[in-house]
């Protein structure tokens, strides 16, 4: 929610259309009554700040913006789930979903660490994979499925990451 509040003022239901508009519903949840509920607990922590707007063809709105204070939380959130040590997680997703709303710096930065992560993370992966080899426990194939299984979610996400990279320079021009 900050994130989208971070490119500019809205009202709830202008989030819930945002968010659906962008197939965020595949990636990330926000339901109607939650998105009311987290402004409210937003507005009182200071990390948003909601004025009531008269409606012209329809009942008042109560708009968002984000302050100061939620900018700063975004920007260390985003850097906190982008080192989310689960390739292909959902957390390190929507932060890199908003990264864009960063200072450029601070979003490439911010790609850099999450490519870290996922490497270092594969390093691990594989270490664990040559360990076990030579393994005759009973659950030995599964858990080397698994493995593998985390080994290919990690060089997929490794290879978007090129491609995301591309797509963030473009919105940054």
């Amino acid at each position: 929610m900050l994130g989208l509040l971070a490119e500019r003022p809205m009202h709830g239901y202008e989030l819930l259309e945002r968010f659906r508009v962008r197939g965020m519903g595949l990636w990330a949840e926000l339901s109607r009554a939650s998105t009311y509920q987290v402004l409210k607990r937003l507005e009182r922590r200071g990390l948003v700040a909601g004025k009531t707007q008269e409606g012209l063809e329809g009942p008042d709105r109560r708009v968002f913006r984000i302050t100061r204070s939620g900018r700063d939380h975004l920007i260390e959130g985003i850097a906190e789930l982008a080192r989310a040590a689960t390739p292909g997680g959902a957390d390190a997703g929507v932060a890199l979903a908003f990264a864009h709303v960063l200072p450029a710096a601070t979003a490439k930065a911010t790609t850099d660490v999450r490519e870290r992560t996922v490497r270092a993370l594969l390093d691990a992966v594989r270490g664990e994979l040559d360990r076990t080899a030579s393994s005759h426990d009973l659950g030995r194939a599964v858990s080397t499925a698994m493995l593998h299984r985390q080994e290919a979610l990690a060089e997929a996400e490794l290879a978007w990451l090129k491609s995301y990279r591309a797509a963030l320079g473009k919105v940054r021009r």
